[in-house]
């Protein structure tokens, strides 16, 4: 996730346009123009930070089929900017840019689909835990009833 911050700022550089350009670009289906505009108001570079609308902006573009539009998205709900946090929809996003062939959206989905069996494999740990203790309680009262 240490590249998220790195790979959009190296988009801003990139797509740094005039905002009301890359608008009228973004409403036409330009895709590149609506992540950029999604930087821009997630960063708060030049223009107020907005964490919602920098979610308006890339949702566009993830609709459009872009890569870094759904990755920027899955970053938005993983950190919960503007969103509450959502570790099934950053997957979901994650998921759908790497089906667009981005390695960053691959590489995050699998980070957290390892979390997820992580967490798993804790809660099956913890319900063995009390089933144990529930039957060392058992054994406990018998003694003491005799």
């Amino acid at each position: 996730m240490k590249e998220v911050l790195l790979l959009i700022a190296l988009t801003c550089i990139l797509y740094a346009e005039p905002y009301e350009k890359m608008k009228k670009e973004c409403s036409a289906g330009e895709s590149e123009s609506c992540v950029s505009i999604g930087i821009l108001y997630q960063l708060g570079k030049d223009i107020d930070q907005s964490y919602e609308k920098a979610n308006i902006y890339y949702s566009m573009a993830c609709e459009l089929n872009s890569s870094y539009g759904c990755l920027n998205l899955g970053h938005l709900y993983y950190l919960g900017q503007g969103v509450d946090q959502n570790n099934t929809k950053a997957k979901f996003y994650y998921d759908k840019a790497c089906k667009l062939s981005n390695v960053n959206g691959c590489d995050n989905f699998k980070s957290l689909v390892d979390e997820d069996e992580e967490l798993r494999q804790k809660k099956i740990e913890l319900e063995h835990l009390k089933q144990e203790q529930q039957e060392l309680i058992q054994e406990a009262e018998v003694l003491d009833n005799i």
